[in-house]
């Protein structure tokens, strides 16, 4: 059994979240609430949950100073938000997850499957060496840097890149080739057609799906089943 705590300036939100909580996830105990984040500091130290549902956009103090006035930090945290442009610093501020209000419910019987079961020890990816990446295109071949490397889109048998400054290439590889070549640490796999830079990402959007914005302005299709390993990839990037 996992405990927790829910931290929320609106009671509405805290109790929503309760009863979804109690009523789709019976592996998790709510053992407290704040609606007063100094309230919240005080029952994290008190209880040390294994489980931190924290809102972000609060009056007093915002979830992201709430954390750095935390002693005990034993716990997965669950950052709960309206605005989707807190996603990427949720996630650089190492958090475990992040649910959108309203709060789905599979969004959030996923997170807490995830948590129960993550598996601990596994090795980290070993980094890439490359220096530069070389294409063979239309006209010859070419030598790009990962730096400059936004995203790369499958193509049938060839894989379009996209680089900064809006150039284009068009490889003549398949995408599971040139994937090979990327650092791990820093390209991620997050759809059967995509791969992207994470230093290249700046906002998560859910509108129909997920997408990740880029800083060309693309959106690039998140698969559902790669949200978690997208989420601790962009963490670590």
């Amino acid at each position: 059994m996992y405990r927790a705590i829910i931290i929320d300036d609106e009671p509405m939100g805290v109790n929503t979240l309760k009863v979804l909580i109690e009523k789709y996830t019976p592996n998790v105990r709510i053992v407290a609430t704040a609606t007063d984040p100094e309230n919240g500091i005080k029952l994290i130290e008190d209880y040390r949950p294994d489980i931190v549902f924290l809102d972000i956009s609060m009056p007093k103090m915002n979830g992201f100073e709430l954390l750095e006035k935390l002693n005990y930090k034993g716990f997965k945290l669950v950052f709960t938000t309206a605005h989707e442009e807190y996603a990427v610093k949720a996630i650089k501020n190492k958090a475990y997850d992040y649910l959108l209000k309203p709060i789905d419910v599979d969004e959030l019987k996923q997170c807490i499957n995830n948590i129960t079961k993550e598996s601990e020890g596994k090795e980290p990816a070993k980094a890439n060496t490359f220096r530069t990446i070389e294409l063979s295109v239309k006209d010859g071949i070419i030598f790009i840097k990962p730096d400059d490397i936004i995203r790369l889109e499958a193509a049938g048998s060839y894989t379009q890149f996209y680089l900064a400054n809006n150039v284009k290439h068009m490889a003549s590889k398949n995408l599971k080739d040139y994937e090979a070549l990327l650092d791990p640490l820093r390209f991620y796999r997050c759809h059967l057609s995509h791969v992207i830079n994470l230093q290249h990402v700046v906002k998560l959007v859910s509108t129909d799906g997920l997408f990740a914005k880029m800083t060309d302005d693309s959106l690039v299709e998140i698969a559902k089943k790669n949200k978690q390993a997208f989420i601790e990839k962009l963490k670590n990037s």
